[in-house]
């Protein structure tokens, strides 16, 4: 610890440098975790297929019986849980440390941009392999189902890293309520945003747009919608370090 002291005293950025290297100090959080659960998701379906294979026996599946699946999903949304431990693990050390909150933030979300891209491409390169392996040997299309099947990987890498940056941006937002308003800002924050849902959910069905709705969503190509999301990202960041300039460090 006294040797990332003196560091934290120079200038801004040694000290946007100083709060990447404490963000990844501890890989487990943001490195090796949500790793190990994609592939544990990814094998429990991959055992799944095989069992349902065996029970249809020579009557087979249909074509594309293994085609569509959403396994990828759960670790984009378990982004949001990372972004927050990493951010309430971190902020009142780094703060305590003599960084400024400016600092600490631009440091926190180069390191979310950069997990995004690594994650966005590291899918990519999976969807990669179960395209040469044949759906790994069983049809099965987990990294790149559906629409994602046919689309050149660079797409897939793009697509994926525009929700994780979504993903990570939100979370820092819920992060800067944690640090600032602890578990009770926390459950204020979701209760308001469900009230906010369901507010829209209300509006557009008032205003019958759901045939306009459903027409924004099939008329696009899954990169299209991810790169129509991102002004969430910058509206996560902007929330976030609003909240965070305000937030004082625990002891």
């Amino acid at each position: 610890m006294t040797a990332i002291a003196p560091t934290l005293s120079v200038a801004s950025p040694h000290r946007i440098g100083a709060t990447i290297r404490i963000h990844i100090a501890n890989p487990w959080t943001t490195l090796i975790t949500p790793w190990l659960i994609l592939i544990g998701v990814f094998l429990a379906n991959f055992a799944i297929w095989h069992i349902v294979l065996m029970a249809a026996g020579d009557k087979g599946v249909g074509a594309d019986a293994f085609h569509y699946n959403g396994g990828v999903s759960w670790v984009v949304f378990y982004m949001v849980v990372v972004a927050v431990q990493a951010m309430n693990q971190t902020f009142s050390f780094v703060v305590g440390l003599g960084a400024t909150r400016r600092d600490y933030f631009f440091g926190t979300i180069t390191v979310f941009g950069g997990l995004a891209l690594m994650y966005g491409v590291g899918v990519a390169l999976l969807a990669g392999v179960e395209r040469a392996t044949d759906g790994w040997g069983v049809d099965g299309w987990f990294f790149a189902p559906g629409p994602f099947a046919s689309m050149p990987l660079w797409e897939v890498a793009a697509s994926y890293t525009s929700v994780l940056l979504v993903m990570f941006f939100m979370g820092s937002a819920v992060g800067a309520v944690f640090v600032r308003w602890g578990a009770s800002g926390i459950i204020t924050f979701f209760a308001s945003v469900a009230v906010l849902v369901l507010a829209t959910l209300w509006a557009i069905t008032q205003a019958d747009a759901w045939s306009s709705v459903g027409h924004f969503f099939t008329s696009r190509t899954p990169l299209e919608l991810a790169l129509s999301a991102l002004p969430f990202a910058v509206i996560g960041g902007v929330v976030g370090y609003g909240l965070m300039r305000r937030a004082t460090p625990k002891g």
